[in-house]
């Protein structure tokens, strides 16, 4: 009975279906198998394409950040050796100011104490300096109360001695006109003293706009 049931069965059709099926299973696969490898190898040069993009701009990137350290390396050395020099220089500066300023006192006696006319002969120099002389003096320099004695320690320019304020109610009232007791010698000793704080000032103020030039370059 089974047997007879077996025989009675299609099997060419289910042969042809089975066939078919394999067929196209074989075919689904193949094209699956195919799809797969060819993305993964799309996707695989893709991603070394962008690594190496990545890689070149990230090497780039850090040779200009070691050429712009290197550039300012290079600028604040120059700074500092900038610096150096001008400091150097006002030194020396300050080191022949010091020496032309004793150059200059040392020959005060030999263009105050004598004179000599347009006949050749020699006149000793007799020169009045009177209190309000030196008071109009040391007002210029901002010494309107300089002591008669003694002029300010400390300060950048140097008051000539001799021209107090009055005394009392009782002083004459040409009092500002007597002898101060300032000799030739003593001004021209105050005028090449504060000459050379002037000098000095200058050499400063010099030195600072040559170093914010050299900044600003």
């Amino acid at each position: 009975m089974w047997i007879s049931l077996i025989k009675k069965l299609p099997w060419r059709g289910i042969l042809l279906a089975i066939l078919i099926n394999a067929f196209l299973f074989g075919v689904y696969w193949m094209g699956y198998s195919s799809g797969h490898d060819s993305a993964k190898r799309d996707g695989d040069a893709a991603f070394s394409q962008l690594q190496s993009q990545f890689d070149t701009y990230r090497r780039e990137q850090a040779e200009l950040e070691n050429a712009a350290l290197r550039a300012w390396a290079k600028r604040y050395q120059e700074q500092v050796a900038a610096g150096h020099q001008a400091e150097a220089d006002y030194l020396e500066q300050v080191a022949q100011l010091e020496n032309q300023n004793q150059q200059l006192k040392e020959k005060i006696d030999d263009v105050t104490q004598r004179w000599i006319d347009e006949k050749g002969k020699s006149h000793p120099i007799e020169c009045v300096f009177t209190r309000g002389f030196v008071r109009q003096y040391n007002a210029a320099l901002g010494y309107a109360n300089a002591s008669v004695d003694s002029g300010h320690a400390g300060d950048t320019t140097t008051a000539v001695p001799g021209a107090g304020t009055a005394s009392g109610p009782f002083e004459a009232a040409d009092a500002w006109l007597r002898n101060s007791g300032v000799s030739q010698q003593d001004v021209l000793a105050n005028i090449i003293d504060n000459a050379r704080q002037c000098r000095l000032w200058r050499s400063q103020i010099n030195g600072l706009l040559d170093e914010r030039e050299g900044l600003e370059k």
